[in-house]
């Protein structure tokens, strides 16, 4: 079973595939390592880009009993772990500059189990669940401060099997304020994270951030409404590679006809759409 494959992987890898835990943590270098209050980042941006890969395998996983053969030979490129990095020290930056303090936990950082929640193994995702729970409280934890929509939506269904579940799950997007736009003169799209927009409720606070920003910003009803637009199509990759694409690819065709420049505030939606278009993480465009 599936599920009981990814579980497995999440024991004994702290992932869902096995990886070198050095190219999550390889971006920070001077932030405390113990503390109440954490940045998460569960190496999403990290490793979004090898989605698509690890994707593949995914109708041969129970054959294969194993994907740990993969890590020693599937890596983002350098041009991708630096971009993921850049990303992270700048909203590390932006916290700090808000008078926000925090630790980080390195190599030690769990990863949230969002694949276990959205493919549905929601037994799996429920032990999981529990046993990053009781990290977190060994470590005198009180605070996660999340930087993706996937991973402060699982964080956020914690407490549906979790018995007393106390953490703070905050995201980055509310603690940030006051950021200024790099480049004023062009006219962006925003392409909205699901989760983001529809779920958590965070699509009015990016949008104020991005405007205060000076950031110019075109709407359209039937493209950018919050019951109108559509996925980026990354969440069914892992069923159906091929209609993931065909998704991404009209999703790109749908806002470029606004603006060239595509504005998304989620890694796995740039990993999707940056294929078919000129896409950029709405921290790219902000001081």
């Amino acid at each position: 079973m599936l599920g009981k494959l990814i579980y497995d992987n999440l024991q004994k890898y702290s992932f869902p595939y096995p990886i070198d835990k050095k190219i999550c943590s390889g971006w920070a270098k001077d932030l405390p390592s113990k503390g109440e209050t954490i940045l998460y980042t569960s190496c999403m941006y990290q490793t979004a880009s090898l989605s698509e890969v690890y994707s593949k395998f995914i109708p041969y996983a129970e054959k294969l009993s194993s994907l740990s053969f993969l890590g020693r030979f599937i890596k983002p490129s350098k041009d991708e772990i630096e971009r993921a990095y850049r990303i992270l020290n700048k909203i590390a930056q932006l916290l700090k500059r808000n008078g926000i303090n925090f630790a980080y936990l390195y190599e030690e950082e769990p990863y949230s189990g969002a694949i276990l929640l959205e493919l549905g193994y929601l037994d799996e995702f429920g032990q999981y669940a529990k046993s990053v729970y009781n990290f977190f409280k060994n470590k005198g934890i009180k605070r996660i401060i999340t930087v993706d929509p996937h991973t402060h939506n699982t964080l956020s269904r914690y407490n549906e099997f979790v018995e007393h579940f106390d953490l703070e799950i905050v995201s980055y997007l509310e603690l940030v304020k006051d950021v200024k736009g790099v480049n004023r003169e062009e006219t962006f799209v925003i392409h909205d994270s699901c989760l983001y927009s529809r779920f958590l409720n965070l699509r009015d606070v990016y949008r104020d951030l991005i405007n205060k920003a000076g950031i110019k910003i075109v709407e359209d009803e039937l493209i950018t409404g919050v019951d109108t637009s559509f996925c980026c199509g990354s969440p069914i990759k892992p069923i159906n590679p091929d209609l993931s694409d065909k998704i991404a690819k009209a999703r790109v065709e749908q806002l470029s006809k606004l603006s060239k420049n595509i504005i998304v505030v989620c890694p796995m939606c740039y990993a999707n759409l940056s294929k078919y278009g000129n896409v950029k993480d709405w921290i790219e465009v902000v001081e």
